[in-house]
């Protein structure tokens, strides 16, 4: 399943095919990505986006969609109770055909009333993405962690 998540992303993303859907938000709008992009120069563009995937006990993913950062600020509504991979894509193409694509995943398992904001840039020097979850009436969040799927450990299903 993994494969197949990558296949899609990078198809869509390299040679410009239609398998990249757009996420469609679930609830309440729980998530919010600032954005900084300064764009390429004169013969080149960047562009940061975010993949959403579900993750369930087995670590396998279901790819749910792709949000364009394409403005300062981006509000998405994340599933309550599910764990989900977010994947910041970070793709770069110049006038000559080069495309060079970084991604910055974290895990999380977005609970009812809590917020999550990401700071996301796209500058000449690099790229970053950060997160910092809220937990409901905290005015001060808690920094998220990295944690890539890579990372992730299944859990084992209870004999019945």
């Amino acid at each position: 399943m993994r494969v197949l998540a990558w296949g899609l992303i990078l198809c869509a993303l390299l040679a410009g095919c239609s398998n990249l859907k757009t996420y469609r938000s679930s609830g309440e709008k729980n998530m919010l990505v600032r954005v900084k992009n300064e764009g390429g120069g004169f013969f080149s563009s960047t562009r940061p986006d975010v993949n959403i995937f579900s993750v369930d006990a087995a670590c396998e993913t279901q790819y749910l969609g792709t949000v364009d950062l394409d403005a300062p600020r981006v509000e998405i509504g994340l599933p309550v109770g599910q764990t989900v991979l977010i994947e910041f894509v970070f793709s770069k193409s110049t006038l000559g055909g080069t495309n060079a694509i970084t991604a910055v995943e974290l895990m999380a398992t977005p609970r009812k009333g809590t917020r999550y904001e990401f700071d996301v840039a796209y500058l000449r020097n690099g790229y970053t993405a950060t997160g910092v979850e809220f937990e409901p009436g905290q005015a001060k969040g808690r920094e998220m962690e990295y944690r890539r799927l890579r990372d992730c450990v299944a859990t084992k299903k209870k004999k019945a």
